[in-house]
């Protein structure tokens, strides 16, 4: 059986940086959550092997999280 993969990245939410964390199968599937293409995500997205961002995203797979800050660990749920 394939493993979650946790993929993390930023992103500009309202005019600010935070960092974007989502866990999933495949890129694709990580692309298609966070409404980006694949070209974007393969050239700013990568796996994480963060032991908070693992834990916070293999929580709740295919759900995408955001912190407050690009350095933030304070992650909260995609429209929380």
């Amino acid at each position: 059986m394939k493993a979650f993969k946790v993929w993390g990245g930023l992103e500009f939410v309202h005019g600010k940086q935070v960092r974007t964390i989502v866990a999933t199968y495949t890129k694709k599937r990580a692309a298609e959550l966070l409404g980006v293409s694949m070209y974007y995500f393969n050239n700013y997205w990568t796996k994480t092997g963060n032991d908070i961002e693992l834990e916070v995203a293999l929580s709740e797979p295919e759900t995408v999280f955001r912190a407050s800050s690009s350095m933030g660990n304070d992650f909260k749920k995609e429209g929380e």
